[in-house]
């Protein structure tokens, strides 16, 4: 008993010396510890930590490690009820918020460099509204702006349901376009009226990009700003020469410019855009193409192919490209790392590349695919039917919003900068360029 009451003090003692230290010492540092440790905290992932709420994308139970290694096996995904999701916007009392719970779209600029540098998108849809607003969701930016042109041909819910988009988010504008259809000269026209909208915005963003309704991002926001940087302001446009039987009897003397076949997907650097939209060529061109085969092959890279004639920034001398290319390629090799010149898109032309079916002439990504286009340098990928191997689609979303939520920090976009386009805007010869291989 003696032993016990000699304690006693000792414990009092003791605990009124811990209690003393909390209050006085440990309990006022621990705001400023916090505080350090959140000042420290990459912005990203102060802004993504702070979204708790799961959306459609999150609830889809899919394995895609297995499809990400190239494994035959796979859980058929159940497909996305698309009727569904229109049904629980279109009744709702708040449009927006429904909007917003089902698909994730980023509040707040998600970096110092991403919102020093934001983007604009030119949109061509006109179904499965589903699709587009997985697709649009994913690339959503507040800093960014975005054209969405609909074909008055589109189904009237699919047009109205996007057209309270611009109702909800103050840089999604609407433009609703006489009818589209597959290779009409109205395609091109709403991609360059969506081009010169956003070209009169006050927004200042850096670099302009089409997307279609069946493209998915391979490349974060975040990933495409620090790539577009190393661009050096040139415009990123398949050079191709121009197949003079789509005329269809009309002179090409009567083109304002040479013509050159480029792709739809076109990366443009707003002093460009800006050139275009207060030249009368670019509306010149448009009625020349009018009538004549795709007409939409036939316009960016004969604006941006002809710098000798239309110096426009971002330009290159197409008919030297092309001439080159035609002299050398005989003795390049192919090459097998993925680099190519050509980074808006990544598409597929023939069925040996391609793991799924051949659509309209070029592949229909499926979940073969998937393996190649994570280690793709481009910066989209083109086509996804969610009717097709739709796991495909999703997993490469998911993986997209991984490495949003999570940067690489390994990711460099330094060798962007060996683009043969962005040499030569520096000052190269065509003989003097780094990657000879990347122009084939």
């Amino acid at each position: 008993m003696v032993r016990l009451k000699g304690t006693i003090p000792s414990l009092v003692t003791y605990a009124a010396l811990v209690i003393f230290l909390y209050l006085f010492i440990v309990k006022p540092l621990v705001p400023r510890i916090l505080e350090s440790l959140n000042s420290s905290r990459n912005p990203q992932e102060t802004s993504i930590l702070s979204k708790i709420e799961n959306d459609l994308l999150d609830d889809l139970d899919i394995n895609c490690l297995n499809i990400f290694n190239g494994s035959k096996n796979r859980n058929q995904l159940r497909i996305v009820n698309s009727r569904s999701i229109e049904d629980k916007l279109l009744y709702s009392t708040d449009r927006c918020q429904t909007l917003k719970s089902l698909f994730r779209f980023n509040k707040v600029p998600l970096s110092p460099e991403e919102e020093s540098f934001p983007l604009s998108y030119g949109l061509l849809v006109y179904k499965e509204l589903s699709q587009v607003l997985f697709m649009l969701s994913s690339i959503y930016h507040p800093q960014n702006e975005y054209c969405i042109a609909v074909g008055e041909n589109s189904a009237p819910i699919f047009q109205n349901l996007l057209k309270e988009l611009s109702n909800c988010f103050s840089n999604i504008h609407f433009m609703k376009r006489p009818p589209i259809d597959w290779g009409s000269h109205e395609i091109i026209n709403s991609a360059y009226d969506c081009l010169e909208f956003l070209s009169h915005l006050k927004s200042d963003w850096r670099y302009f990009q089409y997307l279609s309704g069946v493209d998915i991002p391979l490349k974060t926001n975040l990933e495409m700003v620090q790539i577009l940087k190393h661009l050096n302001g040139t415009a990123n446009v398949e050079i191709k020469p121009y197949q003079y039987q789509r005329l269809r009897g009309k002179n090409e003397t009567q083109s304002p410019l040479p013509l050159f076949k480029s792709s739809l997907s076109s990366l443009i650097p707003r002093e460009a855009a800006n050139h275009l939209s207060s030249s009368s060529i670019p509306q010149q061109l448009l009625e020349f193409l009018r009538n004549t085969g795709i007409a939409d092959e036939g316009f960016w890279g004969t604006l941006f192919g002809n710098k000798n004639l239309f110096d426009i920034p971002g330009s290159l001398n197409f008919k030297e490209w092309i001439s080159y290319k035609n002299n050398v390629e005989t003795n390049l090799t192919y090459p097998t790392d993925g680099w190519r010149y050509y980074i808006s898109r990544d598409q597929i032309w023939s069925k040996p590349n391609c793991h799924n079916y051949m659509k309209a002439g070029s592949c229909v990504f499926g979940i073969g695919d998937v393996p190649r286009l994570l280690k793709s340098k481009a910066l989209v990928a083109h086509k996804f039917y969610l009717k097709s191997e739709p796991e495909a689609y999703f997993c490469l979303l998911k993986e997209h919003r991984r490495r949003t939520c999570n940067p690489d920090l390994t990711f460099d976009a330094s060798k962007y900068s060996e683009l043969p386009q962005v040499e030569l805007s520096r000052g190269l010869a065509m003989p003097q360029l780094t990657h000879k291989n990347w122009i084939l």
